[in-house]
């Protein structure tokens, strides 16, 4: 039966017409036309599938194809369930529509509101070209990290001091800061290139090696704090966040050091064919005593022959110039030794033998001893008086 004044298809277009634009509007959709046929759907980029997300994600899409020309933008949708993105009811958390399309291939949008951390979320994508919208792309979700946790900070590391003896012990201790642990709680890591600890936490006692100096060593303290998370899916994520701070100690070995110096300057001395440069080679160049001893040992060739196989020496004392004869404090040493040289006198050939005390000094400098002066200290015998030294 035909209505009056109707016409069939007219009737059949109204009606298509008004359940599509019922259906668009119940979903909430923005551009109510019908999909542009030709338009493809973008494909997800990132976030990759369930992968982890900041608090304001960047979501990124391959761009759509389309058949016919025209500017493309495109519109994002982000919901915290993949019903709300995708049935009829709760519209999605954030619809983002007219993201111009971007020139690499890709079109990007960041969202633009906070998310809540440690929460999954559904988004989706699709372009519209001519005001006509594409079909959707596949649905991806993402999860959002963690609160942010602080790593502490390790404000300072203080060596008692910078400078060290062999097998000796300096004290360190650390001054730490964390916003959410007390610094009680956390994990104290100490290493070290060389030497051994003692003690734990915060304030601990080095040991340093009982050979190979002059050396130095890297100590290093490992901040760790191990802190409890939830993720997206309710379960109990242990984390940890590090930080690492390192020192240095200088170690000698001052003693034997110093009568090292002391030795091998003398030795070559008594042993006329090694030459004055060589045997002020261990002076610091920062002592006038160099060049002066460099020109008491040309004096000395000049005039003598020095026989090493009568000749002798010992150390007797090292003194330094710090209260209590402290190595690690000191800059400054004295080396008393008692010296007997037996030598030729060019001029007339006469033997002889020099008794008397070497004083030789010590400079401290670039983290080791070096000698700076020498002297002669000699009984008033004839021969004696006129050595040079």
């Amino acid at each position: 039966m035909r209505v009056p004044g109707w016409r069939k298809s007219g009737l059949c277009g109204i009606v298509v017409s008004i359940v599509a634009a019922l259906a668009l509007t119940a979903c909430g959709d923005d551009h109510p036309t019908a999909p542009t046929s030709g338009l493809t759907a973008p494909t997800l980029v990132a976030p990759l599938d369930d992968a982890i997300a900041g608090e304001r994600p960047v979501l990124r899409v391959n761009n759509a194809a389309s058949t016919s020309a025209g500017e493309r933008t495109y519109d994002f949708q982000v919901a915290e369930s993949q019903t709300s993105l995708v049935g009829s009811g709760t519209a999605p958390l954030v619809s983002a529509t007219g993201i111009a399309e971007g020139t690499s291939g890709q079109t990007a949008y960041v969202v633009e509101r906070d998310l809540q951390p440690a929460k999954r979320y559904y988004w989706r994508s699709r372009a519209v070209q001519a005001g006509a919208p594409g079909p959707w792309s596949g649905t991806f979700r993402f999860r959002t990290d963690f609160a942010p946790n602080s790593p502490p900070v390790i404000q300072a590391l203080n060596p008692s001091s910078n400078r060290g003896e062999v097998n000796a012990e300096i004290e360190l201790n650390a001054v730490v800061q964390d916003q959410e642990t007390s610094p009680g709680s956390l994990i104290y890591e100490w290493s070290a290139t060389g030497g051994a600890f003692s003690g734990t936490g915060a304030a601990v006692r080095w040991r340093a090696p009982s050979g190979g100096a002059p050396s130095s060593y890297d100590l290093t303290l490992t901040l760790i704090e191990r802190y409890t998370v939830t993720d997206a899916d309710g379960e109990q994520e242990v984390r940890e966040n590090r930080a690492t701070a390192t020192t240095q100690v200088h170690v000698n070995d001052s003693p034997r050091e110093i009568a090292a110096l002391a030795t091998t300057f003398i030795d070559d001395f008594i042993h006329s064919d090694r030459s004055p440069e060589y045997c002020v080679r261990n002076f610091s160049d920062n002592c006038p005593g160099k060049l002066e001893e460099l020109g008491d040992v040309q004096l000395n060739r000049a005039l003598f022959i020095n026989d090493p196989s009568a000749s002798s020496f010992s150390i007797r004392s090292i003194g330094y110039n710090t209260p209590g004869n402290v190595p690690t404090l000191a800059t400054f040493a004295i080396v008393l030794a008692p010296c007997r040289f037996a030598a030729t006198e060019k001029a007339t050939g006469t033997f002889g033998i020099a008794n008397g005390t070497c004083q030789l000094t010590n400079v401290y400098e670039n983290w080791q001893w070096r000698l700076c002066d020498s002297h002669f200290l000699a009984p008033l015998d004839a021969f004696s008086a006129r050595f040079i030294f």
